[in-house]
């Protein structure tokens, strides 16, 4: 692989064997071409390796690597640590791009002057079979901060980050569901970050996304991250208070609604309760309703 290479399109994948074709041909039909692929198997245990193998074997700007189940994190780092690209782009294997977004995003690049930091753009989030626009999240030249992070999700196909940035920092592991938020964060406090008017990337809803409440208690892990970034990163210091216990708050009561989904009353009361006694005055009489109403 040439060491001019332009773009780097790291793919984490697990057990999504379908998904992750219909992934790689998505990136095999962009208009801009110099790009490689580096695909990053995380232990799956259906035939993700098999038919990724077989879909990437006439076309040397692929490679797959193989890992042990390791999580995201860790796997996006793996692939950024093979990749010579000038710019990486953390691309889900159930999102995907417009045929010219690679192209448009080159362009703009260009245009707006190369530099050391970060870049951003538009997203739709798509209902997968349909692929009916279900949201669009536009930016509106608002003030690009932490607060604008932990308020607005980026996912990782958004973002288009130099690849000197991997030399200081990296998807924090001990992360899941808000990774990608705190090395936004993080990068944002070191590095220039650039918002760029382009709406090509395209997040995939579908029944086993990690951050959907029927199939994960992802506010469970998202708690779990947001105390990492709040209590053990020096950017969690410049934080609002006030944000920090919204967000805090919206997780306790995230893990409260997953337990009454899964019919664990018992455990749903408590994070309700929780939630009264540590935030008090955020949702008072929501909270107090549902404690009344609640029947074990």
């Amino acid at each position: 692989m040439s060491q001019n290479v332009y773009f780097s399109i790291i793919i984490p994948t697990y057990n999504r064997q379908d998904l992750i074709i219909k992934c790689i041909k998505n990136i095999k039909n962009q208009s801009f071409t110099n790009w490689e692929c580096i695909i990053v198997n995380d232990g799956s245990t259906d035939s993700t390796k098999e038919h990724v193998t077989f879909e990437i074997k006439n076309d040397s700007r692929f490679k797959l690597i193989n890992q042990k189940n390791s999580e995201r994190a860790i796997a996006r780092n793996n692939g950024a640590k093979h990749a010579v690209g000038k710019y990486f782009i953390f691309l889900d294997s159930d999102d995907y791009f417009g045929s010219n977004h690679l192209e448009d995003l080159h362009e703009r690049i260009i245009k707006n002057g190369e530099f050391e930091g970060m870049y951003f753009c538009n997203g739709y989030t798509v209902k997968n079979n349909t692929k009916e626009i279900i949201h669009k999240q536009h930016i509106n030249n608002k003030e690009i901060n932490s607060t604008f992070f932990l308020k607005n999700a980026i996912v990782p196909a958004r973002v288009c980050i130099h690849n000197t940035i991997f030399n200081y920092l990296q998807f924090d592991t001990r992360a899941i569901i808000v990774e990608d938020t705190i090395l936004w964060i993080e990068i944002l406090d070191k590095f220039p970050v650039k918002f760029l008017p382009i709406d090509s990337v395209y997040y995939l809803v579908h029944e086993t996304n990690s951050v959907n409440i029927n199939f994960n208690n992802a506010y469970l892990q998202r708690l779990n991250g947001l105390k990492i970034l709040f209590e053990e990163k020096e950017i969690g210091k410049k934080i609002p208070r006030r944000l920090k216990k919204n967000l805090l708050n919206r997780c306790f009561l995230g893990i409260y609604d997953y337990y009454l989904l899964k019919s664990n009353h018992l455990l749903a009361f408590s994070w309700l309760l929780k939630s009264l006694l540590y935030y008090p005055n955020i949702e008072f009489k929501y909270k107090i309703k549902r404690l009344f109403a609640f029947k074990f």
